[in-house]
């Protein structure tokens, strides 16, 4: 039989491996240079796991959770933009996560462990064991137990809260099961959790069997025995009548040779997973799966991401808590369609799962800093704020010289900007940018028709402290390309425009740009984004001479920019007005 299994396996390996994969997968940008896994969703906010150390505890959270490299558990706060810790309601963070919580938003199901980064399920899991929380409208634990049927001698490493809470699928490796780990089902009744049933023979199986997610009648969930391509695979099994089916394997693309495992699907009905195949970023990464027509071929390169844009890397520092901000790398997901990888970005409802730390704004986001030097500013956008979000970019180029010709890239203008990207020793040169990839994907067919044909389209997080905005459309350097100018007599055009660069008005510095109103001065000029270091610099600009600029800069300060100013732009360098 084990033989026969074996062969099975094979053959199912070199045909699947052989077609064309079912699925197109995306490595999120979000995930950092350690292990994210554990996907799951509050209300459609995001919840992960990961044992990133770059989101900074104050001095209570560091007093109660002294291991620096232990897992913890983040949501994403829409409304503050940033990442948030997961508490217990001992104030605990380390060791809890992955989570699972009820449709309803009432309770939750929490998995406490002692794993390590290389999170193998059978060696890291010993001991965990599974707790049943209840939260309130704001989205905190009001209390929280030990789930009735932990065992000691046997983990539970993975639960799955289904429909309103009254139904908990797990994955546990206690006696009587078929196997390793197996599925088991435990059912709320006048609050009391039944005696956990395993689901059979049809799902369970000599090897291991994990992470279940049940989506209507359809349960997925990982296993390293059923017929796959290696590692730990992604199968569905359907209820029918009351017995499950034999599980389906889903494919290339959801699966790989390696491990793939903690399937789950969001309310738009997108799959995504956890895996530690290669191209990702750390030991297990989060990726989201796109199903493909047959006849579509992909043609975005999803390996080649550049290490600049992971969230770990990103300088618009939104998660400086209370601690020293010298041993935090920068992150932000602001505004990254709070689904996290949704290419349309759409709005989800302003939900705040669990009270987060407020920031301490003499750090982390303010007017301020107005004595910072301008020199070494770059542009970064034009009449835009630059969202910190993943887009799709069109990559023209990878350049090594330190003062590359960009010229040859003004015929693509019309297509999007083109930018510079600083990536470790190289400059990549990029168009864009696009949110949503059929229009990426258009766009590229063009880009390639104008003879760029090694021309590929990237999936990352915009990071504007590495981004430099070269050419626009809209840009003084264009107007002598034919078809740039708008109105019907040019030459005016051209010397308002250039007449207009010149006096500006520097705003205010961030840290993060979600502090800045736009709604506060956008009638006052045409906003242009700048950054320096971790800082940007928002400046109005637009203004024919020096006396419009003081204008301009007496209205910002009388609505609350205190530091405005009038700047000079010399050439794409920021400079202040000397003083008589």
């Amino acid at each position: 039989m084990a033989a026969d299994h074996c062969l099975e396996s094979n053959e199912f390996a070199i045909k699947t491996m052989s077609d064309k994969p079912a699925y197109e997968t995306f490595v999120l940008p979000t995930n950092s240079n350690v292990s994210d896994f554990g996907l799951t969703f509050y209300k459609d906010a995001p919840v992960f796991s990961s044992f990133r150390s770059d989101i900074l505890m104050d001095e209570v959270e560091r007093e109660i959770n002294i291991q620096q490299t232990a897992h913890k558990s983040f949501l994403y706060n829409q409304k503050k933009n940033r990442l948030g810790f997961i508490k217990a309601m001992d104030g605990t963070i380390n060791h809890i996560g992955p989570l699972s919580f009820s449709s309803n938003g009432i309770s939750c199901a929490i998995i406490e462990s002692k794993i390590t980064d290389s999170y193998n399920f059978i060696t890291s899991s010993k001991g965990a064991g599974l707790h049943i929380a209840m939260v309130n409208d704001q989205g905190e634990i009001t209390s929280s137990k030990p789930f009735l049927y932990n065992e000691v001698g046997s983990s539970i490493n993975a639960a799955h809260m289904a429909f309103d809470g009254t139904a908990l699928y797990f994955s546990s490796n206690r006696k009587g099961g078929f196997g390793g780990y197996d599925i088991y089902v435990s059912y709320l009744n006048n609050g009391i959790w039944s005696l956990p049933v395993n689901l059979g023979n049809n799902v369970n199986t000599t090897g291991n069997e994990i992470t279940p997610f049940l989506k209507g009648s359809s349960l997925y969930f990982a296993s390293d025995y059923h017929i796959g391509l290696g590692g730990y695979d992604i199968v569905k099994s359907e209820v029918i009548n009351g017995v499950w089916t034999t599980p389906i394997n889903m494919g290339l693309g959801v699966n790989s040779i390696n491990d793939d495992y903690f399937p789950a699907i969001n309310s738009k009905g997108e799959l995504f997973l956890t895996s530690n195949r290669l191209g990702g970023k750390g030991s297990n990464d989060i990726y989201k799966t796109m199903k493909l027509t047959p006849n579509e071929v992909a043609t975005t390169d999803y390996t080649n991401i550049p290490k600049a844009v992971s969230l770990e890397d990103l300088t618009t520092q939104t998660q400086k808590h209370t601690g020293n901000p010298e041993m935090a790398t920068a992150v932000s997901l602001k505004n990254a369609d709070v689904k996290i990888v949704s290419e349309k970005q759409e709005t989800m409802d302003n939900k705040v799962a669990f009270t987060l730390p407020e920031f301490d704004t003499k750090k982390v986001g303010s007017n301020a800093n107005s004595e910072m030097a301008l020199e070494g500013a770059h542009r970064i956008g034009l009449e835009e704020v630059i969202p910190t979000t993943e887009v799709f970019f069109i990559q023209l180029a990878s350049v090594s010289e330190t003062k590359p010709n960009f010229s040859r890239f003004k015929s693509l203008i019309r297509f999007g900007n083109v930018y510079k990207m600083n990536n470790n020793k190289s400059i990549k040169v990029r168009l864009g940018y696009y949110m949503d990839r059929k229009e990426a994907e258009a766009i590229l067919t063009k880009v390639r028709a104008n003879g760029f044909k090694d021309a590929f389209i990237t999936f990352e997080v915009l990071n504007t402290a590495q981004m430099e905005l070269i050419l626009s459309s809209s840009d003084e350097n264009n107007f002598t390309d034919e078809g740039n100018l708008n109105s019907k007599n040019p030459t005016e055009e051209m010397k308002s425009f250039k007449l207009g660069s010149k006096y500006k008005v520097r705003l205010a510095s961030y840290e993060d740009p979600i502090w800045f109103d736009i709604n506060k001065v956008k009638d006052l000029g045409r906003i242009e984004q700048w950054t320096k270091g971790g800082w940007t610099i928002f400046i109005l600009a637009g203004y024919t001479n020096l006396e419009e600029a003081k204008k301009a800069a007496i209205q910002s300060i009388n609505r609350g920019f205190k530091t405005a100013e009038v700047v000079i732009d010399n050439g794409g360098i920021l400079e202040r007005m000397k003083q008589n």
